[in-house]
């Protein structure tokens, strides 16, 4: 009978003979044999195994038709605020109202010079048209109706006085004009005789003096002179006469030239002062805050009556009523180039953690063309995506989504070896070091 076992057969040989003859043990082979294969099977999964690539985006939810914002265009101080947080509101309810004492004061001023613009302005077609003018018609402010009234009367009264004047020079030259024609008349028929006389004489020139018969030609000779110098005259007054007519004319068309020059430059002032009260007038439709749609009062950023806000500024966001809760998310610029619209999507919401109570899911609605900065993340590019679902089931109860959740959406956008996670990056490394200088 064998007293020893093979394992004491070994215990007091010498120990280099020991660790020679002793045989391997089992569990070490078998352990040597498991890790080679859990390495050939872990190999085996890096290169065959696939798994999903996913673009995260972060975002909120919102209605369809976006939350409106109100925002005065101009520095003003709030007058009035008419609804408080959560209240419902319609559509062109005024919901607060900007102090309008600044631009009511500068549109009345404004109004004024435009009503003082058009009665100058009907003065002067009257004057033009050489029309009576009736400022009553046109405004009831009786000092500015006796100020222009008598602007009217006294440039028609010194037009027509000048005209009167020239009229009066032509009339007197008509009249020494009809005095020497007569004259010249007269002058005619005394020579007309004077030259029968001497005609008369020249036949009994044998039976007369020589001096007789001379003075009778003499006399034809003053009456032919006086009637050139008297023909002369005439000549003389025509001239002055035209000219005299031509100073009507004169007058007549610098007197038109200048009402029509300042009628053009009024209508000028008028334009721009219309252009002026639109303005002033839109300004002050914008002092009321009107509801553009029926909805409820989300958020009021101001509440202190009295209190000064600046252009843009935001006062009050309304929520429009019944509209579809959308999600608006924001993707980075370089995974922008694998989002499409139709997309699924699992979005998850920040409010309840996902791995108790789940995620909704989605699809991509709108992608934008054209990406905005954000001030941490750079460029981005806006995306829409529509919610299949609209409620999460909390503690047995449906909790619906609400304006403002913010949530994280993630798209797949295909697959990758798990291999490729661990040599992607060594390549870049390697080719960034080989590349940089």
């Amino acid at each position: 009978m064998n007293m020893f076992s093979t394992k004491d057969r070994h215990e007091f040989r010498p120990l280099l003979v020991e660790i020679e003859e002793r045989p391997t043990s089992p569990l070490g082979r078998g352990l040597l044999w498991a890790i080679l294969a859990f390495m050939l099977i872990a190999t085996l999964w890096l290169f065959l195994a696939k798994i999903d690539v996913v673009v995260t985006a972060r975002g909120k939810v919102i209605p369809s038709g976006e939350i409106k914002v109100l925002q005065p265009i101009e520095t003003g101080v709030i007058g009035s605020i008419s609804v408080i947080e959560g209240d419902y509101v319609t559509k062109g309810q005024i919901l607060m109202e900007i102090d309008p004492s600044v631009t009511d004061t500068n549109l009345d001023s404004k109004l004024k010079n435009l009503e003082l613009l058009d009665v100058e302005m009907a003065r002067l077609t009257a004057l033009v048209k050489n029309e009576e003018f009736y400022p009553s018609k046109i405004t009831n402010d009786k000092n500015l109706l006796s100020t222009q009234k008598l602007i009217y009367d006294t440039k028609r009264s010194g037009y027509h006085q000048q005209l009167q004047l020239v009229t009066q020079q032509i009339n007197q030259v008509d009249s020494q004009k009809k005095s020497i024609t007569e004259n010249i008349d007269r002058v005619k028929k005394l020579s007309d005789s004077a030259i029968a006389r001497t005609e008369r004489l020249f036949e009994v020139r044998d039976l007369i003096t020589q001096e007789e018969y001379e003075s009778a030609r003499k006399d034809v000779i003053e009456y032919e002179e006086q009637t050139l110098v008297k023909e002369h005259e005439v000549n003389e007054l025509d001239s002055k006469q035209t000219e005299l007519i031509e100073q009507i004319l004169f007058i007549t068309q610098d007197y038109k030239n200048k009402l029509l020059e300042e009628l053009t430059e009024k209508r000028k002032e008028a334009t721009m002062l219309q252009v002026e009260i639109k303005s002033i007038q839109f300004k002050q439709s914008k002092q009321r805050l009107i509801s553009p749609v029926d909805g409820y009062v989300g958020k009021l950023h101001v509440h202190t009556v009295g209190g000064v806000v600046t252009p843009a500024e935001k006062l009050i966001t309304v929520i429009p009523k019944d509209a579809p809760l959308i999600i608006k998310a924001t993707v980075l610029n370089q995974d922008s180039g694998f989002i499409k619209k139709g997309m699924q999507t699992a979005v998850k919401i920040d409010t309840f953690d996902f791995q108790k109570y789940g995620m909704i899911h989605g699809v991509v609605s709108h992608k934008a063309d054209d990406s905005i900065d954000d001030e941490k993340l750079g460029p981005v590019y806006e995306i829409y995506i529509e919610p299949k679902e609209h409620f999460l089931t909390v503690n047995s109860e449906k909790v619906f989504l609400r304006s403002g959740m913010s949530v994280t959406a993630e798209m797949k956008v295909g697959k990758r070896r798990v291999i490729e996670f661990f040599l992607y990056p060594l390549i870049k490394y390697l080719d960034e070091g080989m590349s940089v200088r």
